[in-house]
């Protein structure tokens, strides 16, 4: 199963899922995820604050460089009235073992909300500078807000043991018309530690952080939360 990157997205939207860089056996390539974050940050916008979350990914191999991820999520406020339903298709081709494109289409439907509702369509790179280093860009049109924003990152992951790894990334966004906001969005970075607790079931803690760059924008966020995985 390819690399998936869920975090902070919804994975998705967005997270962002952190998939291991550890091989192993997947019969179906379906994962399952749920989590508890102490902020839930969309695209440099705090959009939540304690939030729970579940999330479901399943992969359908075309070829050995082509393939579709499929995923739902739901994601609400425990002490407020935010909810966000989150369905997605992704489709990836990898060119060369360095290179990989993609391109997205999101809908969202969220209650109680700074962002509106709507679909998204993205598109994306991801290039393997070297076995731990991954610089990843992306492009997405948000039909619901009718603007865009542009994301470039860099991430770096490593092996701890045989059952465990850390993941390290940070990025810079720019957008368009998008809410209030022109020109610079946000500096953002996160860490993870993923523990399997055996080749089907992992939690991964992470803490992460959206430094404001834009006039209109809010104050900084600062953000930590606890994933449970299982695949099946």
């Amino acid at each position: 199963m390819k690399s998936l990157l869920g975090l902070g997205g919804i994975l998705f939207a967005a997270a962002p899922l952190l998939k291991a860089e550890i091989d192993s056996e997947i019969p179906l390539g379906i994962e399952a995820v749920t989590g508890l974050r102490s902020s839930y940050v969309h695209r440099g916008f705090e959009l939540a604050e304690t939030s729970l979350d579940f999330q479901m990914e399943a992969e359908v191999t075309l070829s050995d460089e082509t393939w579709i991820n499929l995923g739902l999520a739901h994601l609400a406020e425990s002490d407020g009235d935010f909810s966000e339903t989150t369905a997605y298709v992704e489709v990836s081709h990898e060119w060369t073992k360095k290179l990989t494109t993609g391109a997205s289409l999101t809908y969202r439907d969220r209650n109680a909300s700074l962002l509106d509702s709507g679909l998204d369509l993205g598109f994306f790179t991801s290039y393997a500078i070297n076995d731990d280093w991954k610089w990843h860009n992306e492009i997405n049109f948000d039909f619901g807000e009718s603007g865009v924003h542009l994301a470039t990152e860099i991430a770096w992951s490593h092996i701890v043991s045989d059952k465990s790894f850390v993941t390290v990334e940070g990025g810079l966004s720019v957008v368009s018309n998008y809410l209030d906001r022109d020109g610079f969005n946000d500096l953002y970075a996160r860490i993870a530690f993923t523990y399997a607790i055996s080749d089907r079931v992992a939690f991964t803690p992470f803490f992460g952080t959206s430094l404001q760059l834009n006039d209109h924008a809010g104050d900084d966020v600062a953000y930590g939360g606890l994933w449970f995985e299982v695949i099946f």
